[in-house]
């Protein structure tokens, strides 16, 4: 048993999520498997495995992804996110990002000189657009800047992104061992905002368009074991629904407002996802109860006063939801395959566990998990509850993976 982790699309209102996930992991919260997709994708990779400083300055970063608000105010468009399309484009950005990226960014007079700096080098990009390109903006080319996909192998858990293949007709999950910044491009292609993405001979768009959480890609939780999913889900509001404001705000809400509807209902099938698999807790992180009212309005924001608001709310709904949870967030860490071996090998008993697991697996019909149990007993003196009970798992286990 164990703790797996579904992170759901959205943007800009991403930092909510990244605070969340800093307030889990202080609480001291393990994830056996993260599934991701959209922007969840972003998080999940920067949780996993951040390319400069610790899991929580990388976490903490996320906020600097906003705009200045005295630029923003004038031109609300996230030019540090979002770059001009083109092969002559992505040259140039190339050329300059890295030097870009390393920007003070420690008080407000260098977060306006860094933005205002950026804000220039975006005007000057030369672009190649034309009717004939069907993405405005290129793949992300920041994605190396953040996040080492060679990391990425040494997580101990499983991790997956979900993307949409034009070719097989259905969404797909790209593994960790697999993963590289082309994935991350190729499941964050939404369409109009990037172009479909090429890769190994397929062609690939954002999972989240089609399926906004990708709880169990591949039957992921079962396989591992997991008894408490936690959920991220900041698309399914319909306080997200509003009158646009201008037609920049007309296009943005044109992609979140299917997006929230269609959220909304696969919320609804995960926190009933108990009927469909067994002793499965589906926690969802209520960050919808901590926005204000006066917050709601400003929410799709990229200016950096709102992505540190939703990163500050992001981190107290955390710090509440490990708080409320505690108990089954504990119970499902202690019981996880990797504490339970942890456990076993401690006691010095390892050898004698894989050999009765190798003699029920040469039984023409394996041994059950009561049958298992049992044999384990005989290696554990009574009062010695711990052991007794990374047994029980461990049979557990053994049983389901038969």
């Amino acid at each position: 048993m164990a703790v797996g982790l579904v992170l759901g699309g959205g943007a800009p209102n991403l930092p909510l999520m990244s605070g969340a996930l800093l307030a889990l992991d202080d609480a001291g919260v393990e994830f056996e498997v993260v599934s991701t997709t959209g922007a969840g994708m972003l998080i999940g990779l920067m949780y996993a495995a951040p390319k400069h400083g610790t899991r929580k300055e990388t976490l903490q970063a996320t906020r600097e992804m906003g705009v200045h608000d005295a630029i923003y105010n004038v031109f609300p468009v996230n030019y540090k996110i979002f770059h001009k399309a083109g092969p002559m484009a992505e040259a140039y950005t190339k050329f300059h990002q890295t030097w870009l990226a390393a920007l003070p960014r420690n008080n407000e007079a260098q977060r306006f000189i860094s933005d205002m700096t950026q804000f220039w080098m975006a005007s000057m990009c030369p672009s190649d657009f034309s009717p004939h390109q069907n993405g405005l903006c290129q793949p992300p080319p920041w994605i190396d800047l953040v996040v080492d996909f060679d990391k990425l192998q040494e997580f101990e858990g499983e991790f997956l992104m979900s993307a949409y293949c034009i070719e097989e007709e259905k969404e797909v999950s790209f593994p960790k061992h697999e993963i590289t910044s082309d994935h991350f491009k190729a499941a964050l292609a939404m369409p109009l905002i990037y172009a479909p993405y090429k890769m190994d001979g397929k062609t690939y768009l954002e999972g989240s368009a089609f399926d906004t959480l990708a709880f169990s890609p591949g039957e992921v939780m079962s396989r591992n074991l997991i008894d408490t999913v936690v959920y991220f889900d900041i698309l399914g509001q319909r306080k997200l629904i509003a009158e646009p404001t201008n037609l920049y705000d007309a296009w943005v809400h044109s992609i979140i407002n299917p997006l929230t509807r269609i959220a909304e209902m696969d919320s609804a099938n995960y926190e009933n996802v108990e009927s469909k698999l067994e002793n499965v807790d589906v926690l969802r992180m209520p960050f919808r109860d901590n926005i204000s009212e006066e917050q709601w309005p400003k929410v799709l924001d990229w200016s950096y006063s709102n992505m540190s608001t939703l990163f500050d709310i992001g981190y107290k709904t955390g710090q509440a939801f490990a708080e409320k949870h505690q108990t089954a967030l504990n119970s499902s860490k202690a019981k996880s395959p990797k504490r339970v071996m942890q456990t076993i090998n401690g006691a010095g008993l390892e050898r004698q566990v894989m050999d009765i697991v190798k003699k029920a697996e040469r039984k023409a019909a394996p041994a059950k998990g009561n049958e298992l149990q049992q044999q384990f007993k005989k290696l554990v003196k009574e009062e010695n509850k711990t052991l007794q009970e990374a047994f029980a798992s461990a049979a557990q286990m053994f049983e389901q993976s038969y």
